[in-house]
């Protein structure tokens, strides 16, 4: 029993001495920084009942960052949504997030409270007020209620580590009369350091459709592509007129099977339902034997694009020529590889920015079952990634490596046209 004593002891001085090591680190390890390339996304509901009546209204709303100020060694700076007149500023060395107002600076965050515990800090009006934490060490929930003169409000803000603050903010306030509004606030994209951006939803895609006239005499030719969002869909009944796509992209080069001109890139806004592109086809290589060979892509608004493309991101729709006939369209080129890829790769479990995944793609030759499962190096299955039916083209999905360990992979996909093998480099 006395032998044991040693290493109990030993474990608690260890205790003891790292203790005071992560208060340090808690204190000079940002919870996220601010900087001038901070721009917002966002869409606010606001939720209304007045008179009897309830409202509903949404609207799409972007902020940036537009100036710097210094006061007590701490940079201040205006521009973001949840207050866009307000300067703010993150005490870097403290790990806390101050307002100014009227040249004083108002302690409004501070990260080094862990989640379960409650604070006093300044959101704007006369005093402080008690703020609760929840969430993890990642993803933060500050809550806090005020009772004012027109009645009481509760907000939530939501701040991820590395990312930023207030990126979903929801609240209700009472009037007097018995009138009442609900408003949130939600996908907010926000600048990181370098310049980069990050989708906190990504569910929401464009969508593009195309179906070609099979002939036309024509060689000025126009094509019609329908264009379309998830989210025009969604809110297009509270915001009339909203379109989430910025540009359709057609690529176009000729080939004969041996000769091929110079990729050619042609854009313009795209509308909804429909985005027309007109093109004036070169006569003289059509009926020399050349094919006209295109594909369109279609970009949305976000800060960081999404982007898909018909009929797939490497294959092409082709156009040939018939004396008898005119043009005619052929069968879209089909990918001739799987093309399996993985990006990033590769993919840190250290990301301050709380992504541990990667966006693994891969083209299906033909719509059908796929498998693809993840094997450790020396050839054990780790975890499925997928397994279903997909259609034909450029297909993507999310592995997060999460609870891996450090080292190297392979990820194997079998499709009823072939398979392939890439290797994904995990690390901390």
């Amino acid at each position: 029993m006395e032998k044991e004593k040693y290493p109990r002891l030993l474990i608690s001085i260890f205790t003891l001495m790292l203790v005071p090591f992560l208060n340090i680190y808690a204190q000079t390890t940002p919870f996220f920084v601010l900087n001038l390339q901070d721009k917002d996304k966002y869409i606010k509901e606001l939720n209304s009942w007045s008179g009897g009546h309830y409202t509903s209204v949404k609207s799409m709303h972007e902020a940036s960052v537009d100036s710097m100020v210094i006061h007590d060694g701490i940079k201040f700076y205006k521009g973001y949504f949840i207050s866009p007149s307000s300067y703010f500023g993150m005490d870097e060395a403290n790990n806390k997030l101050y307002i100014l107002e009227d040249i004083n600076k108002y302690m409004m965050l501070d990260f080094n409270i862990p989640p379960g515990q409650t604070f006093l800090g300044y959101v704007g009006g006369g005093s402080p007020v008690e703020i609760t934490v929840r969430g993890t060490d990642s993803l933060r929930k500050y809550s806090f209620g005020e009772i004012t003169i027109s009645g009481s409000s509760e907000e939530t803000y939501t701040v991820e580590r590395g990312r930023g603050f207030t990126f979903h903010r929801r609240g209700w306030q009472s009037h007097t009369g018995g009138d009442s509004e609900n408003f949130s606030s939600f996908d907010q994209i926000r600048f990181n350091q370098n310049g980069d951006t990050i989708y906190n939803t990504t569910n929401w895609i464009p969508r593009i459709s195309f179906s070609p006239e099979m002939t036309t005499a024509e060689f000025v030719k126009t094509f019609s592509v329908n264009t379309n969002h998830d989210l025009n869909s969604q809110l297009s009944n509270s915001i009339p007129g909203i379109n989430f796509n910025d540009s359709l992209f057609i690529r176009y080069f000729y080939t004969n099977g041996v000769d091929s001109t110079t990729t050619v890139v042609e854009k313009v806004p795209a509308e909804k339902p429909k985005t027309n592109i007109t093109v004036n086809l070169d006569s003289t290589k059509m009926k020399a034997g050349y094919s006209f060979n295109y594909r369109f892509t279609l970009r949305d608004k976000f800060f960081r694009p999404k982007l898909v493309s018909h009929p797939s991101s490497i294959g092409f729709h082709t156009l040939s020529y018939d004396p008898s006939v005119g043009l005619i369209e052929d069968d879209p080129q089909i990918p001739v590889s799987i093309d399996l890829r993985s990006f990033p790769n590769p993919v840190s479990l250290n990301n301050n920015l709380g992504n541990h995944s990667a966006t693994i793609r891969f083209n299906m030759l033909s719509a059908g079952y796929a498998k693809g499962t993840l094997y450790d190096i020396l050839g054990r299955p780790v975890a499925e990634i997928l397994e279903g039916d997909f259609p034909v083209g450029e297909n993507s999905i999310k592995f997060n490596a999460e609870g891996l360990s450090s080292g190297m992979y392979v990820f194997r996909l079998a499709t009823k046209s072939g398979s392939e093998f890439i290797k994904i480099l995990v690390t901390k």
